[in-house]
């Protein structure tokens, strides 16, 4: 566990195979953030994934409060917005918006859990966005919504490149291996 006693990388790989402890991450999620976590031996190949010059595509959902006109007009300003690059305190960093919706039941669920684990009262949740950037500095998600005027009450990554999370397949904390077409895009990427 780490400091504050929440659990760790080290954990999340217990009970799984032997070969499966000499992986490691292939960036991070923040403790406020949940979904797909990729892990690998091979050095080479997480260096590519994670160099900002090869542009791997990264799908997050946030669940955002803020106001309501985000939906409105099918949200084409705050898609405007982050097309041309939102400024934040770490630079200025630029998303598609690929979807805005009303939140479902299991978004404001991942919303009541995010809440219960901080402790903090958020404000009622307005939109659920889908949203894919090509690059990975910490926090940026938050933050580039944040300056938009929606702060992220829920966020989970789903995809990184080719390799899609589906949440009813894999429980929250489980682990298992890429293959397929995710694993032959991957063995490309390491050649």
């Amino acid at each position: 566990s780490d400091n504050w006693g929440r659990p760790d990388l080290a954990m999340a790989l217990e009970g799984s195979p032997p070969s499966w402890r000499e992986l490691h991450p292939v960036g991070r999620l923040d403790a406020d953030t949940s979904g797909l976590l990729l892990f690998s031996r091979d050095g080479k190949l997480t260096q590519h994934l994670l160099h900002p010059r090869q542009r791997v595509e990264k799908e997050y959902v946030a669940t955002v409060g803020g106001h309501n006109a985000v939906l409105d007009d099918g949200a084409s300003a705050l898609r405007a917005a982050l097309l041309a690059g939102v400024a934040t305190g770490e630079g200025t960093h630029v998303a598609e918006l690929v979807e805005a919706r009303a939140p479902s039941d299991a978004d404001l669920e991942s919303v009541s859990a995010s809440t219960e684990l901080s402790g903090i009262d958020p404000e009622p949740p307005v939109a659920t966005l889908r949203l894919v950037v090509r690059e990975g500095k910490h926090r940026m998600v938050r933050r580039m919504l944040a300056n938009s005027g929606h702060p992220v009450l829920a966020l989970r990554r789903v995809r990184f490149g080719a390799v899609s999370l589906d949440e009813a397949e894999l429980p929250l904390g489980s682990l298992r291996a890429v293959d397929g077409t995710a694993l032959a895009w991957a063995e490309g990427l390491a050649d």
